[in-house]
């Protein structure tokens, strides 16, 4: 996408305003998992290291001293936000060391399965920075942090065999949060190119890589590697302003995590660390700033 020579500061101005919306959308509510706030100092910090250069450098070349220069950098940078709905796909809870009864008090029990754990649907937001070269305008990275709540609604479920000689199980109300940082290989193609877009200002596109995901629940946490696919469309408003439309799948395999316990109908706890694979989709809408 060829550079334009006269950026205007508005456009700067609600490029500030996504990023500002987005990032207040990261500021999850406090949750008593310490983990949590650490991980979240963590990531904030990689996020600003990572993105302040690169949009002090879209400053720079947009100032009126940099008007009709050639760029320092050849290619396409671009920062985002994005707003949507999660969905995440029941799960079986997989206790395959056993479970401990009433904290231990009245034994232990074998390796136990429960069936359909149902998260309900949430909200799910985050940022994205990316670039694109002008060697190979279709091919191009892309960093990209998000997060979704999934409650747990109270509900009963069905086990794998009997304990104690009951055959349900019930889990109660809970909270989790998935922050999913992924990096993309993203590939695109171009229509309607006109004289400002000349790759073209429609934009249908594909990502997928690998992603570092950290899954909180209200007693534990645990930090898992996966994989993230992405697929998507963006139309470029203006020159320097995208709009797009994305559907996102992240995976995670044999997540390790100690929930809240499950009871049985006698009111005894079962309680131990529960294995599982964990998916997540998500539809978003977002904006960019490109330059």
């Amino acid at each position: 996408m060829p550079r334009g020579g006269n950026a205007r500061p508005r456009k700067w101005l609600l490029g500030c305003v996504i990023i500002l919306l987005t990032l207040g959308f990261l500021m999850p509510a406090p949750t008593p998992v310490y983990a949590l706030q650490k991980d979240l100092a963590i990531g904030c910090t990689i996020l600003g290291l990572l993105a302040s250069p690169l949009i002090g450098y879209g400053i720079y070349e947009n100032l009126p001293s940099r008007r009709y220069k050639e760029r320092l950098l050849n290619g396409e940078f671009y920062f985002g936000g994005f707003l949507g709905m999660a969905i995440t796909p029941s799960q079986d809870l997989q206790y395959l060391s056993g479970v401990t009864l009433n904290g231990g008090v009245n034994g232990r029990a074998g390796p136990v399965t429960l069936f359909n754990n149902q998260f309900a649907n949430s909200l799910a937001g985050g940022v994205k920075l990316g670039y694109f070269t002008h060697a190979i305008p279709y091919l191009g990275l892309e960093v990209e942090s998000g997060v979704n709540n999934s409650y747990v609604n109270r509900r009963t479920l069905a086990m794998s065999h009997p304990i104690q000689g009951y055959t349900t199980g019930t889990v109660p109300n809970d909270f989790w949060m998935n922050w999913t940082t992924a990096l993309h290989i993203v590939g695109r193609y171009g229509f309607l190119p006109d004289q400002k877009v000349s790759f073209g200002r429609l934009q249908p596109y594909v990502g997928i890589g690998p992603c570092f995901s950290c899954l909180y629940e209200e007693v534990d946490s645990a930090k898992n590697f996966g994989v993230d696919v992405m697929t998507g469309l963006r139309y470029m408003i203006t020159q320097h302003i995208g709009a797009f439309v994305e559907y996102k799948f992240n995976y995670q395999w044999n997540v390790e995590i100690e929930s809240h316990p499950f009871y049985l109908p006698n009111g005894t706890a079962c309680r131990n660390m529960t294995t599982f694979n964990f998916a997540t989709h998500r539809v978003v809408i977002g904006m960019a700033y490109h330059w």
